[in-house]
């Protein structure tokens, strides 16, 4: 054959390694927007807060390593293995015509593997969820929190429809191939779509917009021009330049009213 029934099994233990890790890789990124604009916009006390990198990052690092406790132990005491299931169908010579191959269980018992991952991926889900409705009134401009709800969304409709569906396709290779990868389309492109046109459509409209030399992106201030810190500099210093000048007729027009003021009192006196 083309490989091995060792070649074989070791690929079965590599498909839940890339699944896991694909998904908190994705997952965590989206989650740790959110929760990070929560920080900033929906802090108790109401005062300057600072996000560094060390703490977005820790959402991501938990997952990843409570997904990793789990797969070491699957891939160590109980990995997947590859079988060939042969079909009932066999020819005048008691030959099999129809056969293929799937990764299996080693025991009922290693189901509680795939158990542990799904709670842990499923509960964080449903707390991001709740990230993405406890920002749900803060403007696009400084989070995705709607477009993220409706990518959690559909990745929750995806694992309740796809799942059942993987159940009773598994023994028909096409039919369970035909899932799997429809199912990843679905998630991906609603992770693709969902995170960038709303960005191109806002980049677009912020063009049309804005000036030529700065942008405010996502809340934060961009400046596009190789020397934008000089041109924003020289706007400042003429933006005081005129208030003085405003400042100063303001005060003269006060001298010259104060001046005929007087003047009437000396008429009326």
């Amino acid at each position: 054959g083309i490989a091995s029934i060792e070649e074989c099994s070791l690929a079965c233990m590599f498909s839940p390694w890339l699944i896991s890790y694909g998904f908190v890789i994705a997952f965590s990124a989206l989650f740790s927007k959110t929760w990070r604009i929560n920080q900033i916009f929906h802090h108790p006390k109401c005062r300057r807060v600072t996000i560094k990198v060390k703490d977005v990052i820790v959402p991501f690092l938990i997952l990843l390593g409570l997904n990793t406790i789990v797969l070491i132990c699957w891939t160590a005491i109980s990995p997947l293995k590859w079988e060939r299931i042969h079909k009932n169908a066999t020819d005048d010579f008691g030959r099999q015509l129809q056969s293929h191959g799937m990764c299996t269980l080693n025991s009922k018992k290693d189901i509680a593997y795939i158990v542990l991952l799904l709670i842990i991926n499923l509960a964080v889900l449903l707390l991001a969820n709740i990230q993405a409705y406890q920002a749900r009134t803060i403007t696009v401009e400084f989070s995705e929190s709607q477009y993220i709800a409706i990518i959690n969304s559909s990745m929750l409709q995806s694992g309740i429809i796809g799942g059942p569906l993987l159940v009773i396709a598994r023994d028909n290779p096409a039919a369970f191939v035909l899932v799997t990868v429809g199912g990843t389309f679905v998630i991906c492109m609603s992770i693709l779509l969902l995170i960038f046109i709303p960005k191109m459509k806002y980049l677009k409209k912020w063009k049309k917009n804005s000036s030529p030399g700065s942008s405010n992106l996502s809340g934060i201030q961009v400046l596009n021009h190789p020397k934008g810190d000089e041109l924003e500099l020289k706007a400042l210093s003429s933006e005081n330049e005129q208030l003085k000048l405003a400042h100063e007729e303001d005060e003269l027009e006060l001298k010259l009213l104060r001046a005929e003021n007087a003047q009437l009192k000396l008429t009326l006196s």
